[in-house]
């Protein structure tokens, strides 16, 4: 098995176990949130570094292999429509690594099910294609 597959069926795995807390998150359980987030970071890895896998198997080449670096080339090849959305999501998971605040974990937290899941998923569903 290619490594590009193999990146790519690990990412489907994550998604799917975020999907799956996304759907269970309406703000009221915290133990739901904290699931939430920390998917949300595993998946996250996995995103940049299949991205970065896949841009490789397509001939696309990178200055660097830093996850910004990668969501914009990957918003110019197109594996991507929303290059604000994955920078924020970027940004977000930054900041996850360091919330102390329980208002900043909901706000991320209604973010990854608004906007991050919509956005992996979109990803998935165009690398599936590529495949």
């Amino acid at each position: 098995m290619r490594s590009v597959e193999f990146k790519y069926m690990n990412l489907v795995k994550a998604y799917n176990k975020l999907k799956e807390v996304s759907e269970l998150y309406d703000g009221s359980n915290e133990i739901i949130r904290d699931s939430l987030i920390q998917r949300f970071e595993f998946t996250y890895e996995l995103t940049h570094k299949t991205l970065r896998e896949f841009m490789k198997y397509l001939g696309v080449t990178l200055d660097n292999s830093f996850p910004r670096t990668i969501f914009k080339k990957a918003y110019v090849n197109n594996l991507i429509s929303s290059e604000e959305i994955w920078i924020n999501l970027l940004e977000d998971r930054n900041c996850t690594s360091h919330i102390y605040n329980e208002n900043l974990a909901s706000e991320v937290a209604e973010r990854i099910v608004k906007d991050y899941v919509p956005a992996i998923e979109e990803l998935v569903e165009k690398l599936e294609k590529l495949l």
